[in-house]
């Protein structure tokens, strides 16, 4: 017995080593770690009861015990899901943690048109146009609520059931769209936003899922609004590589691409080579949709980074780059006085000519599209610089980009060609290690979830200057900021608002929303901040400011 006891608490000393030092590294590689000493230390700790009780006669007590115990946690408890973190998360199988019923009927065909038209006429003129708001930045400029003193003065406009998926809402003309899982269905969903009643539904059988990502669409649609000229359109990709063009209205289909056939791959090759699905929110961008394409290898001379539709056809107007995907999604920035699109491929980042795709600077950045995967978006920050992080250990880089105008002939201008340098002004492992979500930028400061806790960091320096306590942490959630204030959306469920004080951290207030694990990046349209998750949808309705 004394040698189990020693066991034990050796065990428990390797363990709380590891814990003691995971907001410093990263706590999905310390559960692990812990996991594998704590389980040798079990083991020998069981093996050791065992030959104590055999010896006793009683070679049945410490395996009898054992599965009492394996009967009585399979009775009371249901596993749910793996937070982002790979933590086991389970809920009392008898307890009350019922969510909303799923909408399934919309509006009739015959009233959907007025009732869209009267919402577009009758709620708010704010909108979210696409990932990460109307600039994809995760920044909005005006803030249009207060600061509510407590949760009363907070009022949920609607709360209802959704299907599956990490997609969040863009928002306009009254509307606000997604996409979920229903069943065997994959579905770009519209829902009032006066009171989240469905609109339409356009769905087809597709389904995505993977253990410890769970299933359904991961990426946000976007918007272009209505015009007096035409109507508004959405466009959207869904995990397992269509992509649709949907008139906002009534969901009509205008086109619908797969961009796994485009890449002349087969689904089980597109789902191991990118095994949590396909996440890329498609970007508007010069009379262009352009997305995430991948591919085999084989591919890399026609293009296998990015493709470029055209938005009111469908057809490809160009392939570009030889990197496999990741999971973040394309964005528009100038550096080196050139505007043009970043990608943040699987082992790499690049810059690209909007109008030809020709791939203009490429920076190497490790990832692994089936394992230690890249998921967040480059940010700018500042003029000629963006701000990259990761997850997985991985920490955060500040990239500067410069042009040098290079001329193969003196005598003739015309053959000057544009060369761009991609450099890393400053790396850190300590800082911003944004798994899922992405770098706010504020007056030289950059905000993110690192490694689970919300973090500040001065732009220049790449110095920490705050970061939430490990009690308060809020695990791999999302959060945007609008104008002094940012809104996070915590893993477990609640919405939290803090401060953008470089100075400290100060949470203004903490509300509860969701009941489930939540890695859905929320949507700001004037007072209201519409959460949801795999389950449920909250429109959270603050004092108008």
């Amino acid at each position: 017995m004394l040698k189990a006891l020693v066991a034990l608490i050796a065990g428990i000393i390797v363990v709380g080593m590891i814990q003691s030092r995971a907001h410093e590294t990263d706590y999905q590689k310390a559960l692990l770690q812990s996991l594998a000493a704590g389980g040798i230390a079990l083991l020998f700790v069981l093996y050791q009861l065992q030959r104590a009780s055999s010896a006793a006669a009683k070679a049945w007590l410490v395996p009898a015990s054992c599965l009492a115990l394996i009967v009585a946690g399979g009775t009371l408890l249901r596993f749910e899901s793996f937070s982002g973190e790979m933590v086991p998360r389970f809920s009392w199988r008898f307890g009350n943690n019922k969510t909303p019923a799923l909408k399934v009927t919309p509006l009739a065909e015959s009233d959907s048109g007025e009732l869209a038209v009267e919402a577009q006429s009758s709620t708010e003129e704010g909108s979210w146009l696409e990932f990460l708001g109307n600039d994809r930045t995760g920044v909005m400029p005006e803030r249009e609520f207060e600061i509510p003193n407590s949760v009363d003065e907070i009022t949920r406009r609607w709360d209802i059931g959704i299907g599956e998926g990490w997609s969040s809402f863009a928002v306009a003309d009254g509307i606000a769209v997604t996409l979920e899982q229903r069943g065997e269905m994959e579905c770009v969903t519209a829902y009032r936003l006066s009171d989240g009643q469905l609109l339409w539904l356009v769905e087809h059988e597709a389904i995505h899922f993977q253990a410890l990502g769970g299933g359904g669409p991961r990426s946000t649609p976007a918007i272009i609004p209505a015009t007096e000229l035409s109507p508004g359109r959405v466009y959207a990709q869904g995990a397992t590589g269509t992509v649709w063009c949907l008139q906002l209205t009534d969901g009509e289909v205008l086109w619908k691409r797969d961009l796994i056939e485009i890449a002349g791959w087969t689904i089980e090759e597109s789902e191991q080579a990118i095994s949590w699905g396909r996440s890329g929110s498609p970007l508007i961008v010069d009379n262009l949709c352009v997305l995430p394409l991948g591919g085999p290898a084989s591919a890399s001379d026609e293009g296998r980074s990015l493709i470029a539709l055209d938005p009111a056809t469908g057809e490809t107007v160009w392939r570009s780059g030889d990197q496999q995907i990741s999971y973040a999604s394309a964005m528009t920035m100038t550096l080196g006085g050139k505007r043009q699109i970043v990608s943040v491929n699987e082992a790499d980042i690049t810059g690209h000519d909007i109008e030809s795709g020709e791939v203009l600077w490429s920076f190497p950045w490790e990832g692994k599209s089936n394992s230690g995967a890249n998921c967040a978006a480059a940010m700018p920050a500042g003029e000629n610089q963006f701000l990259i992080g990761k997850g997985y250990g991985g920490g955060s880089s500040l990239i500067q980009v410069t042009r040098v105008d290079n001329a193969t002939n003196a005598d003739d201008a015309s053959s000057e060609k544009e060369t761009f340098i991609a450099e890393e002004l400053w790396h850190s492992s300590r800082v911003l290690k944004t798994k899922f979500n992405h770098t706010l930028v504020r007056n030289g400061v950059a905000y993110g979830l690192s490694n689970g806790a919300l973090q500040a960091v001065d732009i220049e320096s790449g110095e920490r200057l705050w970061e939430q306590s490990r009690r308060d942490r809020l695990g791999q959630g999302q959060a945007v900021l609008v104008e002094d204030v940012l809104v996070v959306q915590g893993e477990e469920g609640e919405v939290v608002l803090v401060a953008a004080d470089p100075d400290d951290y100060r949470e203004l207030i903490r509300i509860p929303a969701l009941q489930h694990k939540t890695w859905n990046i929320p949507t700001v349209v004037d007072n209201l901040i519409l959460v949801r998750n795999a389950h449920q949808a909250i429109a959270l309705e603050l004092p108008q400011r």
